[in-house]
């Protein structure tokens, strides 16, 4: 994340509001990616869409269940992929062997396509088969497509062009709004060609700046399936940290008491769903700044104290060096305490004018309130994570997904049978609960760096 980081810094220097807001925007949007924007984007369709064609609320619900279904699942799958090839793509830069990133990421891209392929085919026979073929095939079809946005996303967002990957995201999304809207009378076919259609052009167009940046003298090569290139413990953790997010949702999703079919194949909860992604909206400006402070004050710290680890630096100034970056970390965890703080008493406070807009029953909203607690720790649970990958607490890292998972499996599950009043604490427990022995963890090892440093290298 080197890259955008010079840049946010460059930002950072416009002393102005407008400045600072619009460093925050951009900030908001890389750290959201397609995953948050696309929530808005098929909530603004749905919105829209019912007001000009009333007629069109059946399609429009079983779009939002179906390109939910679809995110669920691409994301679950590409997060095998995602770590493992973070990691490689970070250590070949480091060793100046630019020239192999690219191909080996094209051999990715191939390797993800077979298996989301061969997966699709598999549900698409066994599940599917009973359904309409064309609806059938765009799910196929969106499905492959999304499980490799997501690895090329994950590319760019550490590359310096933000204007222009900002743009391209604006104009994907844009056209799927244009295209869903244009289209709305024709059914849900239609609108999961518009999401299909915006997701090709956002692949195309940030893959194309991929091959811009980046060189390479053979379109395949497969150094990153070497063993040796490898952190295994890293594929875990990326699907850990994934079902961890979204093991709630399908717990609500199968439990007969607080779901519905849709389509005699997928599933939706009514009291769960939208207040969990109305919620998720919230996160947008706490990821703003868990990008902001990791990769700009804290990756200025850190790379000082391992400079002077690395270089002649006595154990005091090493020792002195630790301090700011601890310091830095605080300071991290306060800022994105105190703006997703904010962000959680300004939803509070507008909670019952848009459950009346968007036609929700007030019933729904203290699982809202409840939701938007626990998006709001959950970025607290990303920057924690994020650090462990910084300081290479890699068993840590996996054992606190694993935490996360467990935790919102069980007391979902524990949620649903006690009853409504306690829907939406199981997930809130579980980020609550990871959150706090997570900082714990990078507590305990940040105060014995200096011994983990020194001693603990083989």
């Amino acid at each position: 994340m080197a890259g955008i980081g010079f840049e946010l810094k460059k930002l950072l220097k416009n002393d102005s509001w407008l400045g600072l807001l619009k460093t925050y925007a951009y900030a908001g949007a890389l750290s959201s990616g397609p995953w948050v924007l696309s929530i808005v984007g098929v909530l603004f369709v749905s919105i829209i869409g019912v007001i000009i064609n009333p007629l069109a609320n059946h399609w429009i619900n079983e779009l939002l269940v179906s390109i939910t279904w679809l995110m669920s699942f691409s994301l679950v799958l590409s997060s095998v992929f995602q770590l493992v090839f973070i990691r490689f793509m970070a250590d070949q830069i480091y060793l100046k062997n630019n020239a192999v990133v690219l191909p080996n990421f094209i051999s990715l891209l191939a390797l993800c396509t077979i298996v989301s392929g061969f997966i699709g085919l598999f549900l698409w026979l066994v599940f599917f088969r009973e359904l309409d073929f064309i609806y059938t095939l765009l799910m196929f079809l969106n499905f492959i497509v999304l499980c490799n946005v997501w690895l090329v996303v994950i590319f760019v967002a550490g590359m310096k062009r933000y204007h222009a990957i900002l743009s391209v995201f604006f104009i994907a999304y844009l056209s799927i709004v244009l295209l869903s809207l244009l289209l709305n009378s024709l059914g849900i076919k239609a609108l999961l060609f518009s999401f299909l259609l915006g997701h090709v052009i956002l692949f195309l167009s940030l893959f194309v700046m991929i091959l811009q940046e980046f060189e390479a003298k053979n379109l395949f090569q497969f150094e990153l399936f070497q063993r040796k290139n490898v952190f295994l413990i890293l594929i875990p953790i990326g699907v850990l940290f994934n079902l961890g997010v979204w093991v709630d949702k399908w717990v609500f999703w199968f439990a007969p008491s607080t779901s519905d079919s849709v389509n005699g194949v997928l599933r939706a909860s009514i009291v769960y769903d939208m207040p969990i992604f109305l919620a998720y909206i919230s996160i947008i400006p706490g990821m703003a700044s868990l990008l902001l402070r990791i990769e700009t004050d804290f990756v200025d710290k850190y790379k000082s104290y391992y400079a002077a680890v690395n270089g002649s630096a006595t154990l005091t100034e090493i020792k002195s060096l630790r301090d700011d970056m601890i310091q830095s970390i605080y300071h991290a965890y306060l800022e994105i305490i105190k703006i997703q703080g904010v962000t959680l008493i300004l939803f509070i406070l507008v909670a019952n004018g848009l459950f009346k807009w968007l036609d929700l029953s007030p019933l729904y909203l203290h699982i809202f309130y409840i939701d938007l607690l626990s998006t709001a720790i959950l970025v607290l649970f990303l920057a924690t994570l994020n650090l462990f990958f910084y300081f290479n607490l890699l068993k840590q890292a996996f054992w606190l997904t694993l935490s996360l998972f467990i935790l919102n499996t069980l007391f979902s599950v524990m949620s649903i049978f006690l009853g409504p009043a306690f829907y939406g604490y199981g997930f809130s427990l579980a980020v609550i609960i990871s959150s706090i022995l997570g900082m714990y963890i990078l507590s305990e090892k940040i105060n014995r760096l200096e011994y983990i440093t020194f001693m603990l290298q083989r």
